[in-house]
């Protein structure tokens, strides 16, 4: 196809969003506020729908799908989900070309994402197809990347060392930067009472069904020795997920808070968070965590033998080096959680002021959004 592209109906930009879980979902907000400034300000008329969560929806998105009802991970929990999921490959690949959008943008999520834009591709469908957080294929599965190239007609990664290896492999990088330095910025602590710690366990089922019970039983470990008292720890509930899947937590008298994870984190002493987006958003606040993470063992089993990293927390990769502990599948235990914190975290922040310097600045959303419409003849 040539460039610049033309609209499908002139005057009106349409894309169409594939979201599979709640990082995605705040970054494809910023992503449609952004695109919804730049198109007014040519002239156009911007509409978006697809798959997404709660935030995109708030942001203007007309969501088809929600992503907590399609946002599996691992290969066990994939291999049990097969058959919807197969299903939500055809349902999806559906909606895009009822829809007919100028773009499809899909953010992370690349077990779902990079087979859709397969057979979009083969498809022919002539949506520009951008995949925005590039897949880790510096992790495992190296050979992803040349179908990045095939499928995509851009990737844009979020990691300053992703590029080089991207571009290696043909494909079109946009590095504009790491959109989470849009939504967090540390903050003077407000006169609110600061929480002594705060747990993240994650936004997926599975990661609460494998984390919270680990966390609440730590938090009574450390309330008996005297770390800290049952009034004084959060669970900070994540965007998407009901009151009642912390029930095992307000159970045991600890208090759950919805939309106040940033806030909470900014003030808390510590945080134990589960592997993921929470991890770095965790680091650029300056609170000390540590990292956790269990799956099914069929599933850590095959992922430690394709992984080519050491480390799973995106501070320690960063780093190139652990700066957050991490406590993973066996390792990860309330005995462990517990003394881990009692040694000690605070040397973290040194380290946390340098990985945010790494990342550069903000605007990455909006100079994201800036170079898609500038693939468009908009008059």
């Amino acid at each position: 196809m040539g460039w610049p592209r033309q609209l499908h109906r002139p005057g009106h930009f349409h894309t169409f969003f594939v979201v599979g879980e709640a990082s995605g979902d705040i970054y494809g907000a910023q992503l449609i506020r952004a695109l919804q400034a730049e198109a007014e300000a040519h002239g156009l008329t911007f509409t978006c729908t697809g798959w997404g969560g709660d935030a995109m929806a708030k942001a203007g998105m007309e969501v088809l799908t929600h992503c907590n009802e399609i946002n599996h991970m691992g290969f066990w929990e994939v291999f049990k989900h097969l058959p919807s999921i197969l299903g939500n490959f055809k349902r999806a690949q559906r909606d895009i070309q009822v829809a007919n959008p100028d773009v499809v943008v899909t953010i992370d999520f690349p077990g779902f994402n990079m087979r859709l834009a397969k057979r979009l591709r083969k498809a022919q469908h002539t949506a520009f197809r951008l995949q925005w957080v590039a897949p880790q294929v510096w992790a495992w599965k190296a050979g992803r990347v040349h179908a990045l190239a095939q499928d995509f007609d851009a990737v844009a990664p979020i990691l300053p060392f992703e590029r080089s290896a991207l571009e290696a492999a043909k494909v079109n990088v946009w590095d504009e930067g790491h959109p989470l330095l849009d939504v967090v910025q540390p903050l003077p602590s407000e006169d609110t009472p600061a929480p002594a710690l705060v747990l993240l366990p994650g936004s997926r089922a599975q990661e609460l069904d494998h984390h919270l019970e680990v966390m609440v039983d730590a938090v009574q470990q450390g309330a008996v020795q005297g770390l800290w008292s049952l009034q004084d720890v959060v669970v900070a509930g994540a965007p998407g997920r009901a009151k009642s899947d912390y029930d095992l937590a307000a159970s045991a008298g600890i208090q759950v808070q919805f939309g106040q994870t940033q806030t909470l984190l900014r003030g808390a002493d510590f945080a134990w968070v589960a592997s993921g987006t929470a991890t770095l958003e965790a680091a650029l606040l300056d609170t000390p965590h540590v990292v956790v993470y269990k799956t099914s063992r069929l599933t850590y089993v095959l992922a430690k033998r394709l992984a080519r990293v050491a480390h799973i927390g995106l501070p320690n990769l960063l780093a190139g080096r652990e700066i957050v502990p991490e406590l993973i599948q066996n390792r990860f235990t309330a005995t462990r959680l517990v003394n881990v914190t009692h040694q000690g975290l605070s040397h973290q922040k040194r380290e946390f002021k340098a990985l945010r310097a790494g990342l550069g600045g903000p605007g990455a959303t909006l100079r994201l959004a800036k170079r898609l419409m500038a693939e468009f003849e908009i008059g």
